[in-house]
């Protein structure tokens, strides 16, 4: 927020939106493509330039989609696949793990309108680092294949659609207009970009692109006459006392345990890219599947989105780092006992339980009868991932500085990443199902001796542990 004294109206002159919107849009700007700290800087810079070399790529495809073979079929369900992953990220990055605020962006004194404060509030909530790298793509895309500019033209139309189907659901949120008419065509909005996204070959494909790109605008615009004079102090809920009582605010994390919350608030976003590296792993798999044979071109990416590997290569193989505080507060007050292994169990089996449920819910949905016989390698993957991530929580912890790190100094041993992913391969590569049971089997009983030396509160695992996490 910019200072109050930089943004006072001028003397003797009706004060406008456009006297200080520039500079907040500037300010907000800048800070998202050139933070003050040098590492994060440097990871946006970049970052943009990889998209925009994506773009570039993405562009020189369309330009020769005509000379590729099997572009029929290759090149829709890689734009299909590219579509539905951008809108999940625009819907996921603000609605988890809480829903990201809408709120105002002057104080209540400043003499600017409640709709001028609505449209202001939704300038500044669109300028991210996820939507510039987006929508940088895509203009560079559409720049390399100018003739074929409308493919990602209707991208940037679903990507500002999704937007503004955030912001106006996040404001009848921040408004307390849970039963709104407005909510159900908000819906209806999205369900529109669903069926335009599940229905690509269709005869009205384009008219329905147009209608999904503009109906929520237009219902954003009848929101702000119908909704926007309510969006001042008077309605909004008082701030100090959401900060003050968090289980009546609507973040999805109240109605938590504290421990589950602090292990949510740290690792969500490491849990996020879990989900979206699955979900595009499946994708270059679909993509790839023979459609005659039923069988997979390349068998080299479908077993890491197979087992719920991505949450312990991030975080789970590191747990007690991640909740260092928790971790070290029951290692200072009873050492090593039961609860160690009970907190372990109340934070990772939830987030196993789950990443299985959704992987077989999209393998039962996308992928042909032949690969069912896969599901059988969800328990087993989950037993013998949940032991390795017991082992390497206890015995190879490391502090957290930073939740995501891209340097060396990474938050998960290097080893027992090694480990979780060899595993994962050989339980997917070996051709006896008794041998994969057996391997499964092996490695969860090998928690026998870490669980063993917690219950007997041995003191070189403790000092390790205390040593390792920080404390």
């Amino acid at each position: 927020m910019a200072d109050f004294a930089t943004l006072a109206p001028a003397s003797g002159t009706g004060s406008r939106l456009g006297h200080f919107l520039p500079y907040l849009l500037r300010r907000r700007l800048r800070a998202v493509l050139w933070p003050a700290d040098g590492g994060e800087r440097t990871m946006a810079l970049l970052l943009l330039a990889l998209m925009m070399a994506y773009g570039a790529g993405l562009g020189t495809l369309l330009s020769h989609a005509d000379a590729l073979e099997e572009s029929a079929d290759f090149l829709p369900t890689l734009l299909v696949g590219l579509n539905a992953a951008w809108l999940a990220s625009a819907l996921l990055v603000d609605f988890l793990p809480a829903l990201r605020p809408v709120a105002r962006v002057v104080p209540e004194h400043f003499p600017i309108s409640a709709r001028w404060n609505v449209a202001a509030a939704f300038l500044l909530d669109l300028i991210t680092l996820r939507r510039i790298l987006v929508v940088a793509t895509l203009v560079v895309a559409a720049l390399v294949a100018p003739g074929h500019a409308l493919v990602p033209g209707f991208s940037l139309l679903l990507v500002l659609g999704a937007t503004v189907f955030s912001f106006n659901l996040r404001l009848l949120v921040a408004l307390r207009r849970w039963r709104h008419p407005l909510m159900l065509a908000h819906l209806a909005s999205l369900g529109l970009m669903l069926w335009w996204l599940a229905h690509p070959e269709a005869s009205y494909n384009t008219p329905l692109g147009v209608g999904m790109a503009v109906l929520p605008w237009l219902l954003g615009a009848v929101q702000l006459y119908w909704l926007g004079p309510y969006f001042s102090a008077r309605y909004l809920p008082d701030a100090a006392v959401s900060a003050a009582a968090p289980a009546a605010s609507g973040s999805l994390l109240a109605r938590l345990s504290p421990e589950q919350r602090a292990y949510f608030t740290k690792v969500w976003s490491l849990l996020l890219m879990g989900l979206v590296l699955k979900l595009v792993l499946l994708g270059i798999n679909l993509v790839g599947l023979d459609a005659n044979s039923n069988k997979l071109k390349s068998q080299s990416f479908f077993y890491l989105a197979l087992v719920p590997l991505a949450g312990f290569t991030y975080a789970n193989n590191n747990l007690f780092g991640f909740v260092r505080t928790l971790a070290a507060n029951e290692i200072q007050r009873l050492g090593l006992t039961k609860r160690v292994l009970l907190l372990y169990l109340r934070l990772v089996l939830p987030v196993v339980l789950i990443d299985c449920l959704l992987t077989a819910a999209l393998l039962l949905a996308l992928f042909p009868r032949a690969f069912w016989p896969y599901l059988g390698l969800l328990p087993l993957g989950a037993a013998a991932l949940t032991s390795l991530g017991l082992w390497g929580s206890l015995y190879q912890a490391k502090h957290v500085v930073k939740v995501v790190q891209f340097g060396n100094n990474r938050n998960a041993s290097t080893l027992m990443s090694f480990a979780t992913i060899g595993t994962a391969a050989a339980l997917y590569f070996m051709p006896w199902w008794w041998a994969r049971i057996a391997l499964a089997l092996l490695i969860a009983a090998s928690a026998i001796i870490p669980v063993r030396a917690v219950l007997r509160n041995d003191g070189n695992l403790r000092r390790r542990l205390w040593r390792g996490i920080g404390a």
